[in-house]
């Protein structure tokens, strides 16, 4: 055998081990669709619950939970964001990735990565097909408090031709119970889907626990002295259109609502914006005060999703769901 022939055998082997290695450590955080024998038995299942033309999709589905507070586990958003755009960096985290749709989904809760399959959802299009993700990832939106973020990857629709227009969880999802009786179940919670060139929206606000504030994180921390932290999370990832990271003069277009002692309101300035620099959708605003904060909002035309397109004028209650 030629000395080539060996080099040759030698790259396949060291490529092989890297991609081994690799898959690995994302393994925690990504969920594949099945493959083989588990493909045929889960595209058997999908295929028989695609709905005809013209008729309803009827997706089997159970009654969502309700938590210890009397909160439902619901979808709050399904945002459209890349039609056949994923790069090929998001074959590091979901092999094949790269030129599929990518389509975030926020929950209501918090939930447990174990119980996240790719078989956990279904999209539905504007000609009722039934489509189920290539694989599904929590990343990049991982920090404590952040996992209700998933990304779902695949291939659902065109944006132009035959859009997707409803998601439904269809298999057992569950809360991952941080809070005592928050385990919910997201089997058959539905959302409709934000269109493609549709700009980032805000979709929750929610104060952030103190015990939480000095756990390690991958983005940027509150500064000291801080009274209060609001964690907003957008309906996909945002930056600024010339691809920069949020700075001073957008933390100075957040307006938070608070309500005083003395039964007043009040709009104030975030002191500090952090959780920067992680690429998710997820900001901490740093608030100088303890006053009860009311709601959150943001002026249009300022930040833009991977698309391109810019957000429109956006407000969210705090600890509650899009005004």
């Amino acid at each position: 055998m030629r000395w080539y022939s060996w080099v040759a055998i030698l790259v396949v082997i060291v490529i092989g081990v890297s991609g081994w290695i690799a898959w690995g450590s994302f393994s925690n955080v990504i969920a594949l669709k099945p493959e083989g024998a588990a493909a045929e038995a889960a595209l058997a299942s999908e295929s028989s619950q695609e709905p005809g033309l013209g008729s309803e999709p009827e997706p089997t589905v159970m009654s969502a939970a309700i938590d210890a507070n009397g909160q439902p586990a619901r979808l709050l958003s399904a945002f459209f964001g890349l039609d056949n755009g994923l790069s090929l960096r998001a074959n590091l985290f979901c092999l094949g990735a790269s030129g599929k749709d990518g389509m975030p989904v926020v929950l209501s809760h918090t939930i447990d990565p174990e119980t996240l399959q790719p078989e956990d959802f279904q999209i539905v299009t504007q000609s009722r097909a039934v489509h189920t993700p290539h694989c599904v990832t929590l990343r990049p939106a991982q920090d404590p408090g952040e996992l209700r973020t998933v990304l779902l990857i695949g291939e659902f629709g065109d944006a132009s031709d035959d859009p997707p227009v409803s998601v439904h969880v269809v298999g057992d999802l569950f809360a991952d119970g941080t809070l005592a009786g928050d385990r919910v179940n997201f089997r058959g919670t539905q959302t409709q889907v934000t269109q493609l060139e549709a700009g980032p929206f805000l979709v929750l606000a929610k104060v952030v626990p103190e015990d939480e504030w000095s756990m390690e994180t991958r983005g940027t921390a509150c500064p000291p002295g801080i009274q209060q932290i609001v964690r907003v999370t957008w309906a996909g990832g945002v930056r600024l259109p010339n691809g920069d990271e949020l700075g001073d003069v957008e933390r100075e277009l957040y307006r938070v609502s608070v309500k005083r002692g003395d039964g007043s309101s009040a709009e104030i300035v975030p002191a500090a914006l952090a959780d920067l620099e992680d690429r998710d959708n997820n900001h901490f605003l740093c608030l100088d005060t303890s006053a009860p904060v009311v709601s959150v909002s943001f002026p249009a035309g300022h930040l833009v999703d991977p698309n391109g397109d810019l957000n429109p004028d956006t407000q969210v209650a705090v600890n509650g769901v899009v005004k």
